[in-house]
């Protein structure tokens, strides 16, 4: 919690020092998430389902935005985000299956770990031709995410245990859409990144009504409820393999200028 509130306050300082520059817009948002997790990951060993042999389900966390547009040509825009993405699991397996260098028995209880958290870095360009027509404001670039990727299982019947992490940066193409009706408080917003390489993939698509009770001020309220989807496929990186999807409808609060 102390993070989150220095988080905000730090965020707060930088729109009121933004603020003040000609022509430079940008937001700061923070919002809860709810996330249900499926799929399979596997390390040096058999594929595990995260929902039958590690009873992981849906967890509550939250996640940190900022952006930055300002009117220098030729140098990008950024965005950047905080994504927290924990799971755990405690309960008895009903198959046998190895993970890493220990084998699970059916009916041993095993407590696992997942954790997949985001960092992004996103570098943009406005399109004017598109944001010429006051209706729509569009966005290409480049999101640089890197992830922190851990898996812990033990195995409490028989007190083995063992774990894999790794930080894995990957890079995907970056677009979003937003309408931008200045006589309406409500805005609808498109948003998606994604690669495919190589048997791997990872597409992140998200959509957001916005609703802004207070204008016209030097920073705007905003509230925005959107839902996201998350799938990622990774083919034996460092002897770790997985097939995920995140579903995650959201709640954020912010500040723009």
């Amino acid at each position: 919690m102390k993070k989150l509130l220095s988080a905000l306050l730090t965020g707060g300082l930088f729109v009121s020092s933004a603020s003040a520059l000609p022509m430079v817009n940008g937001e700061i948002s923070a919002g809860f998430i709810k996330q249900d997790i499926d799929g399979w990951v596997q390390y040096e060993g058999d594929k595990i389902d995260v929902d039958d042999d590690l009873n992981m389900g849906t967890e509550n966390s939250f996640f940190l935005r900022a952006k930055l547009e300002h009117p220098i040509p030729l140098l990008p825009n950024i965005k950047l985000q905080y994504t927290k993405m924990r799971f755990e699991g405690d309960g008895t397996v009903s198959k046998d299956y190895k993970f890493g260098f220990i084998t699970i028995t059916a009916s041993d209880r095993v407590k696992s770990k997942l954790e997949l958290d985001h960092y992004d870095v996103v570098l943009f360009y406005n399109l004017p031709f598109i944001n010429a027509t006051q209706v729509f404001d569009a966005e290409v670039g480049l999101n640089v995410r890197i992830i922190d990727f851990y898996v812990w299982v033990r195995d409490e019947t028989r007190n083995q245990e063992d774990e894999k992490s790794l930080v894995v940066p990957i890079p995907m193409l970056h677009g979003a859409l937003t309408t931008k009706l200045p006589l309406i408080p409500v805005s609808l917003l498109v948003e998606a990144s994604g690669i495919a390489y190589q048997g791997n993939h990872y597409y992140d698509i998200a959509g957001e009504i916005r609703y802004k009770p207070f204008r016209n001020l030097v920073a705007d309220l905003f509230i925005g409820v959107g839902y996201k989807y998350e799938k990622i496929k990774i083919d034996d990186v460092d002897d770790t393999s997985a097939d995920i999807k995140i579903k995650q409808p959201y709640f954020q609060v912010g500040l723009s200028f």
